[in-house]
């Protein structure tokens, strides 16, 4: 799983150059006014290593959000990101580079690094193929037709290396956020940004 995290956060942390009314209707599913959560399954097949691992992912709205898993709680506050470790308590915190794009980034409905390649629309589903720019990666987002609510993703880095994300639940935010529950009070704190 440390795998995934380190190879998917590079790549990990906007779709079309232009917009597109399939992306627009994503974005606007995924940044309601109360917030959405997610239960993820991450499967990540590197090389013949394979990692499964679950996940929550919440969007507070376009700038807050956090993935929590097992391993590490990502929690991201604008251009800074906090990396929390619960074994060691410590927390690392950066900043995130403006050129930087992630699988994160489309978790969360930022699809300006990506370009469409095809759109298939069936009975109770919508499968949008894309590019991610600059990086020469393919993938691939499953829908829900009426609701525009995600269900796969899917990521091919090449025929060896491939993650794929499935979306187990989507549900708005309670009260009671995870991405409150983490401040950098009672951790470690290491700070690299300068």
């Amino acid at each position: 799983m440390k795998c995934i995290n380190c190879v998917s956060l590079t790549v990990f942390l906007s779709l079309l150059e232009a917009s597109h009314p399939v992306l627009d209707s994503i974005s606007a599913r995924l940044h309601t006014s109360q917030g959405v959560i997610m239960s993820l399954e991450i499967h990540q097949d590197q090389y013949g290593n394979e990692w499964i691992e679950t996940a929550n992912f919440e969007i507070v709205n376009e700038r807050q959000f956090i993935f929590q898993s097992s391993y590490q709680v990502l929690k991201v506050d604008g251009q800074v990101i906090y990396t929390f470790n619960p074994e060691s308590k410590q927390v690392v915190v950066d900043q995130i580079l403006p050129d930087e794009f992630s699988i994160i980034d489309l978790l969360r409905g930022n699809f300006e690094e990506i370009t469409v390649k095809k759109i298939e629309n069936n009975s109770d589903s919508i499968l949008l193929e894309f590019t991610i720019n600059e990086m020469n990666i393919s993938g691939s987002i499953m829908i829900q037709t009426e609701s525009y609510i995600p269900e796969k993703l899917v990521l091919y880095y090449d025929e060896n290396n491939q993650i794929n994300v499935t979306i187990n639940s989507f549900n708005e935010l309670s009260a009671n956020k995870i991405y409150d529950e983490f401040n950098i009070s009672e951790w470690e704190v290491i700070d690299l940004r300068n």
